[in-house]
């Protein structure tokens, strides 16, 4: 069933995180602007975002469930397989309806990899340190997404095509180092007396829990928006040519991922064990609808890349600080209960899209302006349900 693992299995997933996500960081500063010259269109290019988010969405919970069962690494590498092939499909791509193809293979995949990621952390650390652990993932997420976008946007003005390739054989690389250096790790709340999956789901959905799985969703709704469209809002806001715009988003990407990467390596755990997973979660939604709404304001590439790194501080307090949360209380599998997590995160990376590229037609800053005011309802409604009785820990 596999062993405890010690500090060097931790350091080999941190490297893992780092690289697949600097492999999926490369190809976010190209990957409208590549679709728009397929022939999609903005609401095309939306239902792109909204068609791989949607298997994530439906397949999660079953990779994390299955890891469960199986272990974490060979689920994990399943999913970083599914990287790499759906990489390479659409920088192969010449048709809109090849770029789906690749985008809906690549959501059931990479499904695996995020959820049971997030598992192995919680079965390598204690209720003392899973803080600690889930923001050191975080960190590894940023740094990659620091590094990832700055090199898309240099290889996209070569190759609008070439960063698909590049960041494939990135997730090849790592299916490499983690299937030799990673040790699978003995499993936590994988008894035979765990609830059923479709029990678990229940519990999931009606108990205590049920906030922070809504808080994913809109945090993910709100995030996806911005992701589906913001590339298109930094070329029609700033008229940038689409290499010129390339590089761009790739610094803001950077930006933003400096930011993030310094706020959950060395600042989320200790936040978590000072003020408690509750609190983090609405400071954080409260600092990312304020980072929205100004980027309303942007009128330049600065500004833009410093509203973007408040909405993604604000993100970057509430997603480790809700797997947190769930991985201590959680009634099921670890696997499972990420799963779910995961699930919903999905589920809002469907919406958001649709809802993003359906509403710039009507106005460029309507994607960021809905999504601010959406999360400052969200802040409220779980500051409200905090005082009823929701667990709330002490300072």
């Amino acid at each position: 069933m596999g062993t405890r693992v010690s500090h060097r299995g931790l350091i080999v997933l941190f490297m893992a995180i780092f690289i697949v996500m600097m492999g999926f960081g490369i190809v976010l500063p190209v990957l409208q602007f590549y679709a728009r010259e397929v022939g999609a269109t903005p609401v095309q290019i939306g239902l792109l975002a909204t068609s791989y988010a949607f298997m994530q969405f439906l397949f999660a919970p079953f990779w994390g469930a299955l890891s469960d069962r199986i272990g974490r690494k060979p689920v994990f590498a399943l999913g970083l397989l599914g990287y790499a092939v759906s990489f390479i499909i659409f920088g192969l791509s010449h048709q809109v309806w090849e770029l789906f193809m690749a985008r809906i293979l690549g959501g059931v995949l990479s499904a695996a990899t995020l959820p049971t990621a997030m598992a192995y952390i919680g079965d390598a650390t204690g209720e003392e340190d899973r803080g600690s652990g889930m923001g050191l993932m975080g960190a590894a997420m940023g740094l990659g997404f620091t590094i990832g976008p700055g090199i898309g946007g240099i290889l996209g003005r070569l190759s609008l095509a070439l960063p698909f390739f590049v960041g494939a054989g990135l997730a090849l690389f790592t299916l490499a180092l983690s299937w030799g250096a990673l040790p699978e790790p003995a499993r936590r709340g994988c008894s035979a007396d765990r609830p059923s999956r479709i029990e678990a789901i229940r519990l999931a959905l009606g108990g205590p829990l049920a906030l922070f799985y809504i808080v994913t969703l809109v945090g993910a709704f709100a995030l996806a928006g911005l992701e589906a469209t913001y590339a298109l809002f930094a070329q029609d806001r700033l008229r940038l040519s689409a290499s010129a715009g390339a590089g761009a988003i790739g610094i803001v990407f950077v930006v933003v991922g400096l930011v993030q990467a310094g706020i959950l390596g060395g600042v989320v755990g200790r936040l978590i064990n000072t003020w408690g997973e509750d609190r983090l979660v609405r400071g954080g939604l409260v600092l990312a609808a304020v980072g929205y709404l100004l980027i309303v304001l942007t009128n330049n590439i600065a500004t833009l890349a410093i509203y973007a790194a408040i909405a993604g501080t604000g993100h970057s307090l509430m997603r480790p600080s809700i797997a947190s949360l769930i991985s201590i209380r959680t009634p099921a599998g670890q696997g499972l209960s990420i799963g779910i997590m995961d699930s919903f995160d999905s589920l809002g990376r469907v919406i958001g899209p649709a809802w993003g590229g359906w509403v710039y037609h009507a106005g460029i800053s309507l994607p960021y302006a809905s999504a601010g005011l959406l999360l400052l309802l969200t802040a409220g409604v779980s500051v409200a349900a905090g005082t009823r009785g929701l667990p709330v820990q002490a300072p």
